[in-house]
């Protein structure tokens, strides 16, 4: 699991369309539900509950956004700490 990988799902998440999350993170879609999926396969959990028309957040997707968005914000927090540190 990496930070990508949760950029990717909390923007599925907020848009509720991959395709949609996709841009909004600059990738291709293929490359951005295939990053997802293989989340998913790690965890051993579904994240989204797809179909043609929608996709919604199970309820370990909802688990997981949650704990990404905090992760998330603390990696920013690192970064301008770090960079801050060095004047």
């Amino acid at each position: 699991m990496d930070l990508q990988q949760m950029r990717y799902v909390v923007a599925v998440a907020e848009t509720r369309n991959f395709t949609r999350a996709a841009e909004r993170c600059f990738v291709v879609q293929s490359s951005l539900s295939h990053r997802i999926a293989g989340l998913e396969r790690e965890l051993g959990v579904k994240l989204f509950a797809r179909s043609s028309r929608r996709v919604e957040l199970t309820p370990a997707g909802v688990a997981f956004v949650a704990g990404a968005r905090e992760c998330l914000a603390a990696a920013d927090r690192a970064a301008a700490d770090a960079a801050a540190a060095t004047g």
